[in-house]
């Protein structure tokens, strides 16, 4: 259906009158009669019944009405905030970030869009998941990125990257030398997670699980950058998100383990407050991270466990 067959039928439909519908137009009534006829050959079904000069809407033409609306109000709406976007000059922009997310993987699309909209006042928030998510629900921020789809009818979501925790190690760790690391072979090391009630932790500790281990000698870190540390120094293994590691992996300060049991897969998605107007600003920086995804897509295993909750 042409959006502009149904405007008229739309304007028709509100005045019920042909002339006045052109003269709203500015179209001759011949014209008006010729949208709506060619409408009612697509559909194949009579939208209007004509009495003389008296002009009345038909079951089905009264049904097309409701969605004729919403199909027209959404085209308008779509239309100003596209307008807004090319016209972005000035305004402010809030956005909240789990800790992965926020320290790894949203520094060249903030890069980007301060450089492309200089006039936007931008603000980072990086905090643990529950509390970006809080915020978004609140309506405080206006896109937050997190590690996991929340269970909430607060927001609305939309898939961004995948990425990946991966089993890794000192290449001087005696693990480091298997062709293929089984979580039983953790039995004999040291497995440093986050604290109690993160969501990395909670992944590792339920992959470990699924698999028929539990680990027995755990440290206990406070980030991930301290248990990067720590394991580079070799005081034991870790499953750490791909996107923190892989710098060190290349360099060779770091080894990542071989074997399905090495890696937990996992979706980043961004949310948005639920039923609110994407303010311009916010979506000229969702269209920066769908541009810049194929740069940060850490992984394309097809492995992941996306219903979790924390950083």
């Amino acid at each position: 259906m042409e959006i502009y067959r149904l405007e008229t039928f739309r304007r028709l439909a509100r005045a019920l009158n042909f002339s006045r519908t052109a003269e709203e137009l500015s179209l001759s009534q011949s014209a008006v009669s010729r949208h709506i006829e060619a409408l009612e050959r697509e559909l194949g079904m009579r939208l209007f019944t004509r009495n003389g000069r008296e002009v009345a809407l038909t079951e089905a033409g009264s049904r097309l009405l409701d969605y004729a609306e919403r199909i027209l109000d959404l085209a308008g709406e779509a239309t100003r905030a596209l307008a807004e976007l090319k016209n972005l000059e000035s305004g402010e922009l809030w956005v909240g970030a789990s800790t992965t997310p926020g320290n790894y993987l949203l520094g060249p699309v903030i890069a980007a869009y301060q450089q492309r909209y200089p006039g936007v006042e931008l603000h980072l928030n990086i905090g643990d998941s529950q509390s970006v998510l809080r915020e978004v629900e609140e309506g405080a921020i206006d896109v937050g990125v997190l590690g996991f789809p929340p269970r909430t009818a607060g927001v609305e979501i939309e898939p961004y990257v995948r990425d990946e925790l991966a089993l890794v190690m000192s290449p001087r760790h005696p693990l480091a030398g298997l062709l293929e690391i089984r979580a039983s072979d953790l039995g004999t090391t040291r497995l440093l997670v986050r604290e109690q009630g993160s969501n990395s932790r909670r992944s590792v500790e339920e992959h470990l699980r699924n698999r028929g281990f539990q680990p027995v000698h755990l440290g206990e870190l406070g980030s991930t950058e301290a248990i990067k540390n720590a394991v580079a120094a070799g005081a034991g293994v870790a499953f750490l998100p791909r996107c923190a590691v892989d710098l060190e992996i290349r360099a060779g300060i770091l080894v990542a383990g071989t074997g399905a049991d090495c890696v937990i897969g996992r979706q980043l998605v961004l949310a948005y407050p639920k039923g609110r107007r994407r303010p311009p600003a916010a979506l000229a920086f969702a269209a920066l991270l769908r541009k810049i995804r194929s740069g940060a897509e850490v992984t394309e295993r097809p492995e992941a466990d996306a219903s979790r909750k924390g950083d």
